[in-house]
């Protein structure tokens, strides 16, 4: 069985690019998704950037956010490339994520306005901010996760959604003016949530489909 599997890994061997170390994925990552992502704030920014720019809340998410986005793509890559899985990676995203989730709980929670939900209103702009502005850094991440070799499928993913998600906030954040904390917690920060838990439930489906069946296809 061993010189069948091993008739069966050499059969079709051919040309193999290396995969990218880390750091080099990472940068190219951030320079060509932070270029997408930035083009699509400034193309829709919010008409009150002057003043967003000294608002703590504003500047605080944004530093949030861009730890859950940097560091989700630094774990989901990590976690796709052989010899640099680390199975612990994926806690950064979502302790960042946790923190900032809890930031805009608390948020409603101390403002105590009466029918504070009727200030979230309807932020479906929001969420076609968001979608807009993760389309771009999220689909180049999905690639180089999948082009390597995602034995750790679920961990991978659910990084690779908390950036994505977390890039998407990113864009809601600086293109919406909306600062309601009910608004925020409904249209900005629930979406992020929903996106790593839908990652969480479809991990394989998402990054590891072709890995699984190639391995499935080798022990048979």
């Amino acid at each position: 069985r061993t010189a069948d599997l091993a008739a069966s890994l050499s059969a079709d061997l051919g040309p193999v690019t290396p995969v990218p170390l880390t750091g080099t994925q990472l940068r190219r990552w951030g320079l060509v998704g932070g270029a997408a992502l930035l083009a699509t704030i400034v193309m829709g920014i919010r008409h009150d950037w002057a003043a967003a720019w000294v608002a703590w809340p504003v500047i605080g998410h944004t530093v949030v956010l861009g730890a859950v986005a940097g560091s989700g793509a630094w774990a989901a890559i990590r976690l796709a490339t052989p010899g640099e899985a680390l199975p612990r990676a994926a806690g950064w995203p979502i302790a960042f994520g946790v923190i900032w989730l809890a930031w805009m709980g608390v948020d409603v929670a101390v403002s105590g306005a009466s029918g504070t939900l009727s200030q979230a209103g309807f932020g479906w702009r929001c969420i076609a901010r968001a979608v807009i502005g993760a389309a771009v850094p999220g689909a180049l991440l999905l690639v180089m996760v999948r082009r390597a070799m995602p034995l750790m499928a679920t961990p991978a993913a659910v990084a690779l959604a908390a950036s994505t998600a977390a890039t998407g906030g990113l864009a809601a954040e600086w293109m919406c003016p909306n600062m309601a904390s009910t608004h925020m917690l409904v249209w900005h920060a629930l979406p992020v949530l929903v996106v790593v838990v839908a990652a969480t439930i479809s991990g394989k489906a998402l990054v590891g489909r072709l890995t699984s069946t190639r391995h499935a296809s080798l022990l048979d």
